[in-house]
């Protein structure tokens, strides 16, 4: 089960692009077929998924395919698991010899790829009530600037960020653990009142600022158009500024830009600091791997805009059997299908839009635990996949540099952003 994005490499990206205008029918890029709503369902599909064959899954899926075959006779589903490595060279190795899977388990970033060379099926067309049946942030997701307004993936499983608070540390800091911090703005005045009150022994922020502090700022990363980048703005620059100034103050660890930081999660369960974000599931996590910090765990929303991240099931646009792969596509991921899944995977939340009703979601049962699982469903239907598919980890990795030069004052905010944004619109171009 994968939390974050896939992260397409960029071979995949050039074999995919390459090959563009032979793929799917489309010079644009966009699979405009319409599948009749009343065609029969029959006959042979594949359907594939991405580590997700192990004792815990593989007898859900069985009985799932096994289900739809005998509510629709004359059906055969053959299903097939990659494993978790290389999977974007994987699919876009079956994109160019033209033997891509009809139903198909991707990441975002992978869909806008395949999407892009005109291999997937536009669901927006072929399934009416997309909006009212899957959650908006999910679909969101598979939509893309540069494709139009086309939707390539169902929902599946999903994941948003939770903020979790070491009570013991604020109380003795001089801080309500009642009323953590909503906003970047709050984190960093509670962050100064724990440091001047703990002597700076204590930490409420230990981390560099990345993509989702950008976008926070109220700065979109790329042109409308999704053809460039465009996050070195002024309110980019002022955010950065803030995390300069609060790390110059001594408010971050000292390390925290080095080979030596070990990240933010594993500082909260050593109690080095009072702050981090993880799944809706955290605290039973953490009650399992250490006990004695469990109880001093307090939740709350993200702060600003949470995070989202999303697995989905897109379908074929080259397909030999468009309707059965589409009804086959909906049923696994239809409320009851989607529900008995996460069952099985704690901390995902499903990306049916009826799981609202369920009281797991919407009802807390007055732990810390249950609070958690209420706001992360909550924080999940306002959530922003914040990378953008174009993204590569050869612009993150640049990004993370020029951020780390502008927090030791080597360079300023701007110009750091301006160097991040050019070496990714130089790559994009590449």
């Amino acid at each position: 089960m994968r939390r974050i994005q896939a992260g397409v490499t960029l071979a995949a990206l050039a074999a995919l692009t390459l090959t563009g205008c032979g793929v799917g029918g489309s010079g644009s890029g966009t699979a405009k077929q319409t599948v009749a709503a009343d065609a029969p369902i029959k006959g042979d599909i594949t359907f594939q998924t991405w580590s997700l064959k192990n004792d815990k899954f593989t007898p859900y899926f069985n009985a799932l395919i096994k289900d739809f075959e005998t509510q629709h006779p004359g059906t055969n589903i053959t299903w097939v698991d990659q494993p978790g490595d290389g999977y974007a060279d994987k699919v876009s190795s079956q994109v160019t010899s033209d033997s891509l899977p009809d139903v198909i388990n991707l990441p975002p970033d992978i869909a806008h790829s395949v999407a892009k060379v005109g291999a997937l099926l536009d669901l927006s067309k072929n399934v009416p009530t997309l909006g009212q049946d899957y959650v908006h942030s999910g679909l969101a997701a598979y939509t893309y600037s540069d494709l139009g307004p086309d939707g390539f993936g169902l929902p599946w499983y999903l994941g948003t960020d939770v903020s979790y608070w070491n009570k013991d540390m604020l109380q003795r800091d001089g801080l309500d653990p009642n009323n953590p911090p909503k906003t970047f703005d709050e984190l960093v005045a509670q962050a100064k009142t724990m440091h001047d009150k703990s002597g700076g022994k204590d930490y409420l922020m230990s981390r560099p600022p990345g993509l989702s502090d950008i976008v926070n700022s109220g700065t979109p990363l790329m042109s409308s158009d999704g053809k460039k980048f465009t996050f070195n703005t002024d309110g980019a620059a002022a955010m950065l500024d803030k995390y300069t100034a609060a790390y110059a103050a001594g408010y971050l660890p000292s390390n925290v830009l080095t080979s030596t930081y070990e990240g933010n999660s594993t500082l909260f369960n050593k109690q080095q600091v009072g702050w981090t974000v993880a799944g809706g599931n955290f605290i039973t996590s953490v009650g399992q791997s250490n006990p004695s910090l469990a109880p001093q765990i307090v939740p709350s929303p993200a702060l600003d805009t949470a995070p989202l991240y999303v697995q989905g099931l897109s379908v074929s646009a080259k397909s030999k059997n468009l309707p059965l792969a589409l009804a086959f596509g909906k049923f696994v991921t239809d409320n009851e299908n989607q529900v008995a899944f996460i069952k099985l995977a704690p901390g995902y939340l499903p990306g049916s839009a009826a799981s609202a009703n369920d009281p797991a979601y919407s009802k807390s049962d007055g732990t810390p635990q249950g609070d958690a699982s209420v706001i992360a469903y909550q924080d999940m239907q306002k959530a922003v996949n914040f990378t953008p598919p174009q993204w590569t980890d050869a612009m993150d990795t640049y990004l993370n540099q020029q951020v780390a030069l502008a927090m030791t004052g080597k360079e300023s905010a701007k110009q750091a952003l301006d160097n991040a944004a050019n070496r990714a619109n130089q790559l994009l171009g590449q």
